[in-house]
């Protein structure tokens, strides 16, 4: 009876979350050690840690993090449950409050499935329009900067026989306007995901996708992706089992050696573990700081589930181990 009480209880703070209404409110950061044996430890292989935080809000619809972008301590993080949130954070302090809303044109009808799982997100700097990747059917939708308006939708042939729920889990538009979009369960028995190869965009082009493998590390799935200064891609990839907990691992694929119908290599940049403080990495974003470093950023989903927490991290990369 307690079980199911307290599955009850998960069900119900679930379903309030993704129905919350949208607003504003704070987020509090609360700082955190990456290694409570080690707590003065920073560096993990290529990477070295800057900060991290875990994030909590009186907005009951913050959560489900799945993807993010980070400019200029600007941050638009995009749920799960096809909402977005913006926020200003300078490392230190809340520069302006969390504002929440739901994607345009985003339907709830009664009897009908909603296409409400966003998995993905990219955004081009130079017009601010958005690319969300849709998971339940395998869409993908474009809007105006801030999620103003939406733009087109597509439902590309490359992408539709993905399952429901292992669909569209990275996207990324590389700097010279191609994309790429990852998928998450394997369709080969290596191992390998599918992953797809669009020549301009996707919404706009939808054939024009070809696909391609991605060979993950054993165990893992991808659930994010960004383009490094250097034109080669920094890929999160996620692990979970019962025993082990949550893991996350970073590899980098160079676009250049991507050949269609082909797997395409990956190497490993970094290995994020318990007892390391870590939960379900699913969203990343790479920036470049004021002395040309690179910063790169991952964030948490928490399922809306109370055993699980929104966590921020903050690293810098160097560039001489990843050459």
């Amino acid at each position: 009876m307690r079980y199911l009480l307290g599955l009850a209880l998960i069900l119900f703070l679930a379903t309030s979350a993704a129905e919350a209404p949208d607003g504003r409110a704070p987020v509090r950061f609360e700082p955190l050690v990456l290694d409570q044996d080690r707590p003065a430890a920073m560096q993990v292989d290529s990477l070295r840690l800057v900060g991290l935080w875990r994030l909590t809000s009186d907005n009951h619809a913050f959560g489900g993090i799945s993807a993010l972008h980070v400019h200029n301590g600007h941050f638009l993080a995009l749920g799960d449950s096809a909402k977005a949130f913006r926020f200003r954070f300078d490392g230190h302090t809340l520069v302006s409050p969390l504002r929440a809303r739901a994607l345009p044109g985003v339907r709830r009808r009664p009897h009908v499935t909603p296409d409400l799982d966003t998995e993905a997100m990219t955004i081009d700097p130079d017009t601010g329009q958005i690319w969300a990747g849709f998971e339940t059917f395998n869409t993908i939708r474009r809007y105006s900067a801030n999620f103003g308006h939406r733009e087109g939708r597509s439902a590309p042939p490359a992408m539709r026989r993905w399952p429901e729920n292992g669909g569209s889990e990275a996207m990324v538009r590389l700097a010279d306007g191609r994309f790429v979009v990852f998928g998450e369960d394997p369709a080969r028995a290596d191992g390998a995901t599918e992953a797809v190869l669009f020549a301009g965009d996707p919404v706009a082009r939808p054939r024009s996708g070809k696909r391609f493998y991605y060979r993950v590390p054993e165990g893992f799935r991808a659930t994010d992706a960004a383009q490094l200064p250097d034109g080669r891609l920094l890929v999160l990839n996620r692990h979970f089992s019962v025993m082990d907990g949550f893991s996350a691992a970073l590899t980098l694929v160079d676009p250049r050696e991507i050949v269609v119908g082909k797997a395409v290599r990956a190497r490993m940049v970094a290995r994020l573990a318990p007892p390391l403080t870590i939960d379900n990495m699913e969203a990343l974003s790479v920036e470049q700081g004021k002395a040309g470093e690179v910063i790169v950023w991952i964030m948490s989903d928490d399922n809306f589930n109370p055993l699980q927490q929104t966590l921020l991290m903050k690293f810098t990369l160097d560039p001489a181990r990843i050459r």
